[in-house]
């Protein structure tokens, strides 16, 4: 009888503390991401700037939860949230991180992982292996019997925290065909060349409207628009957790960056209440098993 070969568990660069306070730090962001969604004067704000144009297409495209932890962060350092990559990402579009600088943490779910991958892949410090993590995006559940998240955080990286990769110091171009080391052709087209796409007022509203009416849709709510006014209560976009549906007024469009707030508060209250549910989920199963385990054996 053949022997089954045997599959070698690949070595965790990280030791059992780093990679417990890596999910330890996940929980955290994770759980501060839930409380700052529950601040709608906060989301307000922070979804109003965006509609007002001066930031890119990527940033629009997130989560509410990712959009609000990258603002906060931008927020608490001092600039303005415009375009977000992952250093190689910078990297591709002709720029580097300024020494220093410290990346900007989001969340993204994680699926099902082979046996041999590495726990706390993708969580060193930004400083050590950024070019390592891919975007991250959106959000995840917990595990309480194993004490994995389903999440993990990722790290990206403001333009203001990015400087111009000098010409000699640049990969090879691969619009122009420009060799490592020199100046790409003239009218050449590369990210490095055209710079970040910041989108206009108009333009960005209208993204960030479509992504959360996609969105509301996506966490199981319809979306009732124009809504008569009697459902509305004096608001121009209100939510009945009830009857799982968003209620949006006639004038409540992607043309007014106060609409868009008003639906990205309305979008976070959502999410944050999903959060809680399920928060609450985890602590009966974990007081069922506790209880569980307390009971004294039969005869």
């Amino acid at each position: 009888m053949a022997r089954k070969p045997t599959t070698r568990r690949r070595a965790s660069r990280y030791t059992d503390e780093q990679v417990a306070e890596y999910r330890r730090r996940d929980a955290e962001i994770m759980d501060s991401s839930t409380a700052r969604l529950e601040d709608g004067d906060t989301v307000r704000r922070f979804a109003h700037q965006m509609a007002t144009g001066g930031v890119s297409d990527r940033v629009l495209s997130y989560s509410v939860r990712n959009q609000i932890l990258l603002h906060t962060q931008a927020e608490e350092r001092g600039f303005r949230l415009t375009d977000v990559d992952t250093a190689k990402g910078w990297r591709t579009r002709g720029r580097h991180i300024k020494k220093g600088e410290t990346g900007l943490r989001l969340v993204r779910p994680v699926t099902k992982q082979p046996k041999d991958a590495d726990p706390a892949a993708g969580q060193a410090e930004p400083q050590r292996d950024a070019e390592e993590r891919d975007e991250a995006d959106d959000e995840g559940d917990g595990d309480e019997k194993t004490r994995k998240p389903k999440f993990r955080t990722g790290v990206v990286f403001d333009l203001s925290q990015t400087a111009e990769i000098p010409p000699e110091n640049s990969d090879a171009c691969a619009e122009c065909e420009a060799e490592a080391g020199q100046p790409c052709n003239p009218g050449c087209t590369c990210l490095a060349c055209i710079g970040p796409e910041l989108l206009d007022a108009e333009d960005a509203a209208e993204t960030l409207w479509n992504n959360y009416v996609e969105q509301v849709e996506k966490a199981g709510y319809a979306l009732d628009w124009p809504a008569p006014a009697a459902t509305l209560a004096g608001q121009r976009v209100r939510v009945d957790h009830d009857a799982r549906t968003v209620h949006a007024a006639m004038n409540a469009t992607a043309a007014d960056p106060a609409a868009v707030a008003e639906l990205a508060a309305v979008l976070a209250a959502i999410v944050a209440r999903e959060d809680r549910a399920a928060e609450q989920r985890r602590a009966e199963r974990k007081a069922a098993r506790l209880a569980l385990t307390a009971a004294p054996a039969s005869n």
